[in-house]
């Protein structure tokens, strides 16, 4: 299967982004059965943090939602939709879903952050605090390709081994990671933190990232990679805007997993019972 992260440099027009997304869609060679994977926030990003609720849909209705579907369907791939703001009951707050369309158009999955970024970050903005108009999830979500079963994870979810250790328990071969990674975190982290999640639980891990200036002056990283289970990079988009590609090798996976067998040499997964002394 070929892993497709288009890389963005998104703006505070939610118009200008599709757009965008629609045109490296159609450029795209091979894009039929495929993966193609948008980073977070790729529909608004760079304006004030209150335009996710006016711009938020109920799940399964809107504008935006059918835009996506319709893009899916018209290429035959799987769409994985970075991060969306969804409508809650009390219009509050958000929920900052990733939403996922097969390739006959249908919503086939969605997986709410877990982990919300509120943190402190020696740059031009300082202080992020997601929880103030974001509403985190509380399940992990996985959908199943003829490649294989794919797993979902948001951003600074990939600073928590513990949800990628659980998804690959579900059977996740191919965990992918839509992001904003500032940055600072990310020229310290994003390739070790990929790179180390692929290599402890021997899947293949794709990455796309926001990349750039933008209009609020918040700056990301970019460096959309897709990684393999030995930890090799397969493509760095570097800090370049547009679509880049790898085709991920079934094989290579059984290989790794056949020659160093670490799920069955885990004596700290489920199957064992872990007694503490005090």
């Amino acid at each position: 299967m070929r892993v497709i992260n288009i890389q963005m440099q998104s703006v505070p027009d939610v118009d200008a982004n599709l757009t965008f997304v629609e045109a490296q869609m159609a450029a795209c060679n091979d894009i039929q059965g495929s993966l193609v994977l948008l980073p977070e926030c790729f529909a608004y990003f760079g304006g004030p943090d209150g335009m996710n609720l006016k711009i938020a849909e109920d799940l399964g209705h809107g504008p935006v939602q059918t835009r996506l579907s319709a893009l899916a369907k018209q290429h035959r791939c799987y769409l994985v939709a970075g991060s969306f703001p969804i409508a809650t009951e009390s219009g509050k707050r958000f929920k900052p879903m990733c939403l996922v369309f097969s390739p006959e158009g249908k919503r086939i999955c969605e997986y709410q952050k877990i982990h919300l970024f509120d943190v402190e970050v020696a740059d031009g903005t300082k202080q992020y605090r997601e929880s103030d108009s974001a509403e985190p999830g509380e399940m992990l979500a996985c959908f199943d390709t003829p490649w294989g079963r794919v797993g979902l994870a948001i951003c600074y979810d990939l600073r928590f081994a513990g949800l990628f250790q659980n998804l690959t328990q579900q059977g996740a071969e191919l965990i992918v990671l839509p992001s904003a990674f500032t940055q600072t975190t990310g020229a310290a982290h994003w390739h070790i933190l990929l790179q180390a999640r692929a290599i402890e639980n021997q899947v293949f891990v794709a990455g796309c990232n926001q990349s750039g200036v933008h209009e609020n002056g918040r700056e990301t990283y970019g460096h959309s990679l897709v990684v393999d289970p030995w930890g090799t990079i397969l493509i760095d988009a570097k800090e370049e805007i547009g679509a880049k590609g790898a085709v991920i090798d079934k094989d290579s996976l059984k290989a790794v997993r056949r020659k160093m067998p670490v799920s069955t040499h885990n004596r700290f997964n489920s199957r064992y019972v872990s007694h503490c002394k005090h």
